[in-house]
């Protein structure tokens, strides 16, 4: 358990890109659609997806982390094991609390009717039908997701270099075009969308095991992965 601790205190030496900075691409963007949204008629609303640049950030931190810290982690003689649970356990943290002060945000801006500008940055329409519980729970799958999908990716370019990752692009991308091609020739798009518009809560909870399947093929990479 403390080589565990001594992998997060490791992350944390980097608080500025774990925490502050999504939290300064938001708030920088918030205060640029506050001042366009101050021009707006009073019938007017402003809809940003702002919000959505703090999951595309977990992405990116989750690819970076790897070569970040795995090489010098493992300089310090920290078993793969405990890097791996380590930054599991970090990741975890982060996305919890940012999940908690997305819930937070989103609910003062709901409550000041868009920060008195009729601004929506923060509150995404489709969970207003749900508790803030649930609502902070899929902020928390989402950024989890996002973290061990780029995480995954990262330990395949560990495992196999640049080649390897290379074909691990060009499967995704051929496996994707067959996919769309043959839900075109069926004319299947409709029906799929369809059925998400009524079970997207279900899509969100169908993320779980997905990111327990980021996980074990991480893990499984890193074993054997060169420093």
């Amino acid at each position: 358990m403390n080589r565990v601790r001594n992998v997060i205190k490791l992350h944390m030496k980097n608080k500025m890109s774990w925490i502050w900075v999504p939290w300064m691409i938001l708030g920088l963007n918030f205060v640029i659609s506050f001042v366009i949204a101050l021009s707006l008629n009073e019938d007017e609303t402003m809809n940003t997806g702002g919000l959505f640049s703090v999951f595309i950030y977990m992405l990116v931190t989750g690819s970076v982390t790897l070569k970040d810290t795995f090489p010098f982690a493992l300089g310090l003689s920290i078993r793969r094991k405990d890097y791996f649970l380590g930054t599991v356990a970090m990741a975890s943290l982060v996305s919890l609390f940012t999940s908690v002060l997305l819930t937070v945000v989103s609910l003062l801006e709901d409550v000041t009717g868009g920060w008195g500008v009729r601004l929506h940055i923060f509150k995404v329409a489709f969970l207003s039908d749900f508790s803030p519980i649930v609502a902070c729970g899929i902020y928390f799958i989402i950024l989890l997701h996002m973290y061990f999908m780029g995480f995954a990716i990262s330990s395949v370019h560990r495992r196999y270099g640049g080649a390897g990752l290379l074909i691990f692009f060009i499967a995704a991308a051929l496996l994707t075009t067959t996919g769309a091609l043959l839900f075109s020739h069926f004319a299947l798009w409709g029906l799929m969308f369809a059925w998400m518009a009524h079970h997207y809560l279900e899509l969100f909870w169908w993320m779980v095991p997905v990111v327990a399947f980021y996980l074990a093929v991480s893990y499984g990479l890193l074993r054997r992965a060169a420093v």
